[in-house]
């Protein structure tokens, strides 16, 4: 029965909490839509049952239940804090950075809502007023570390290497990004090191493969050095590694080979081995190598023609940023390049997108089935090395083909992740890698057209 006045006692909000911190959201959504039931005018269960949908990656309906949480109470803060983080990976930033103010209008003490500000005024091209408020987050409440994290990819953006690498530091320990795999008293602190460096890999498979690009560096700083990396790029190394004689580093595949004297993040290396853009002249032109038999395999079997071939990529598995993305029918004055043979580069579920596109245009794109384009690496990159080129959103794609030292052009968003920097159009982590990027949010045109120009020209000229 609704109890339109009464609010939940302490014993069922005390479940809900529970519930919450132990990520039971499926069971989570279905006693809350109970309570909800119960009591229909309380604004702390919709911003609750808002918050597990957001989870659950249902953005929509996130979006009512926190704007009812909302209007039942309109001082509610977190509602407010709440519904800017969602607004801003959907990609409407502006509206999430309204979000943020009124839950600072009603709390101005609320260091959460001042670094969630930051990180959407990052994302609409205002990274100095950003960086203010990460430091206005701190400043309230100094053992938020993610204000710390937040400020450090805003000045990365920025290309202040030294100051963003130190707080990027924050990203690891116990609930962090990155915990802390190895004693903390063992962490390698930058000085040569007569004896055994473990350096371990962290987050995701992009983040692997653009820290690896500091390995080189790194051989001069140790006696030795154990590697521990995401399997799927083990050979690729190796390779590399055999070719330049990098005598003194060795991939680890068990716990067992694990003897070490210090250890680092792989993301830690960049405060000893970048601090400056002018650093960055030691990354290697390519530091993954892909199998040549597999290469000249593919080659023989499926690229016997004389045609500029292209691989693409489209999309990212990233249901939070969705706005990343381009469709394949804006890509069309590119794919309409006759020049051109297209190759499907992209990972995930893509069929759809390939059998509308070629119904509708006539054009088709070539997919190597017998390449598993997300769980095989290694094959990947040796159907990469078979292309010209290759054009990509941000995603791990970009990373790959740029490590390979193909020539690679990334598409990229006006909100660029850090990786790229902010107004270059040269990538200063992979030397073969054109960055075009949006001018304004959500706006592809400038983007696809100067792709377009740039493709006949260099199809025409091969």
């Amino acid at each position: 029965m609704k109890n339109l006045n009464n609010q939940p006692n302490q014993n069922e909000l005390k479940e809900i909490e529970n519930l919450f911190n132990s990520n039971e959201f499926d069971i989570l959504e279905k006693k809350t839509r109970k309570l909800i039931d119960k009591y229909p005018k309380t604004s702390v269960l919709y911003n609750i049952l808002g918050v597990v949908l957001q989870k659950k990656n249902n953005f929509d309906k996130a979006i009512l239940n926190l704007k009812k949480a909302i209007n039942l109470q309109p001082n509610f803060d977190q509602a407010h804090n709440n519904l800017g983080n969602i607004l801003k990976n959907t990609g409407k930033f502006e509206e999430a950075v309204n979000c943020y103010r009124e839950a600072l209008k009603i709390n101005p003490n609320y260091a959460e809502a001042y670094s969630n500000l930051g990180n959407a005024l990052t994302e609409i091209g205002k990274i100095e007023e950003a960086i203010v408020n990460h430091q206005k987050a701190l400043k309230l409440n100094p053992k938020y570390k993610i204000a710390n994290v937040n400020e450090s990819i805003a000045r990365l953006t920025l290309g202040e290497f030294e100051i963003g690498w130190k707080k990027y530091e924050a990203r690891i320990g116990e609930n962090n990004i990155t915990p802390m795999r190895y004693p903390i008293e063992k962490i390698w602190d930058g000085n040569y090191l007569n004896g055994i460096l473990l350096v371990w890999g962290e987050q995701g498979l992009g983040d692997h493969i653009i820290f690896a690009s500091m390995l080189v560096d790194l051989k001069k700083y140790a006696k030795k050095i154990i590697l521990q990396i995401d399997k799927r790029l083990e050979n690729l190394l190796i390779r590399y590694f055999t070719k330049i004689n990098f005598s003194n580093i060795k991939i680890v595949k068990s716990e067992k080979e694990l003897i070490f004297d210090k250890h680092i993040a792989i993301g830690s290396l960049g405060q000893y081995l970048r601090k400056s853009k002018k650093s960055f002249e030691t990354t290697p032109k390519k530091f993954l190598i892909a199998s040549s038999p597999k290469e000249n395999k593919l080659k023989k079997k499926f690229f016997g023609n004389s045609k500029f071939k292209v691989g693409i990529s489209w999309r990212t598995l990233n249901k939070k940023q969705k706005f990343r993305n381009i469709d394949l029918e804006q890509m069309l004055p590119i794919l309409s390049n006759t020049n051109c043979d297209f190759i499907n580069l992209q990972f995930g579920k893509f069929d759809e997108d390939l059998e509308k596109f070629k119904a509708k245009y006539s054009l088709n794109i070539q997919s190597i089935n017998e390449i598993d384009n997300y769980n095989n690496i290694d094959d990947l990159a040796a159907l990469i090395n078979c292309l010209d080129l290759v054009i990509t959103i941000q995603n791990t794609t970009a990373h790959l083909s740029g490590a390979l030292g193909k020539n690679t052009w990334v598409i990229l968003t006006f909100n660029a992740r850090w990786h790229w920097l902010k107004n270059v159009n040269k990538s200063l982590w992979y030397p073969t890698i054109k960055l075009f990027r949006q001018k304004k949010n959500g706006n592809w045109n400038d983007v696809i057209n100067n792709i377009s120009i740039d493709l006949k020209s260099l199809s025409r000229r091969t």
